[in-house]
């Protein structure tokens, strides 16, 4: 959050936080955030939930481990004229950092609307069989296939993670691991099926 306000004052903040966990709720609304209690406690279900709550032209789906860096916003938006995914530059990632993909990405609300960001259809972002894992792998891939993604390298929302040594790995990670394998089978099984080579 300190970062974002840095950043730019354009950005309305909506933490998805399980129901019945208060401490992430009330540390979200300390850091002036609208807190929004999810159905589910995957990232697939509360990015939906998040989808379903608001209703903005454009999502920006990130968690809260990241670092926004001056700039971000404008050179990501600067695509927002002819794509309707727009990915940012993680400084992690070694398909981020090349253009082929992102793990922190914006997307048009009218895009999800009328054909939906995954391969679901209309009105839904993410896959609800993932996890945590492979719900970027989707949303990037269904969005190459129409033609509507565009990576804005520019655009650094670095990603302080545990495999660059930025953070330490916690039960949040923990549990995203802990699907990872599963999360896996299911992009390989949907992207065979869509026409994709996973």
């Amino acid at each position: 959050m300190r970062s974002l306000v840095l950043t730019t004052e354009q950005a309305t903040v909506y933490a998805i936080a399980d129901a019945d966990d208060t401490d992430t709720s009330d540390a979200w609304r300390d850091a002036g955030a609208t807190v929004i209690a999810s159905t589910g406690t995957s990232f697939a279900i509360k990015v939906n939930d998040g989808y379903r709550a608001t209703s903005e032209p454009w999502l920006f789906i990130v968690g809260d481990d990241v670092r926004f860096h001056p700039g971000w916003l404008s050179n990501a938006l600067g695509h927002a004229d002819r794509f309707d995914v727009v990915g940012t530059n993680d400084l992690l990632t070694g398909r981020v950092v090349t253009g082929q993909h992102a793990t922190h990405f914006f997307v048009r609300r009218t895009y999800v609307d009328t054909v939906g960001a995954s391969w679901d259809g209309p009105g839904v972002v993410c896959h609800e069989g993932y996890h945590h894992w492979y719900v970027d792998d989707e949303l990037v891939g269904a969005a190459r296939q129409r033609g509507v993604w565009r990576s804005a390298l520019c655009s650094i929302v670095e990603h302080v993670h545990p495999l660059n040594g930025g953070a330490p790995t916690d039960e949040v990670y923990e549990l995203g691991q802990s699907h990872a394998t599963e999360d896996q089978s299911t992009w390989t099984e949907r992207a065979r099926a869509h026409g994709l080579a996973a």
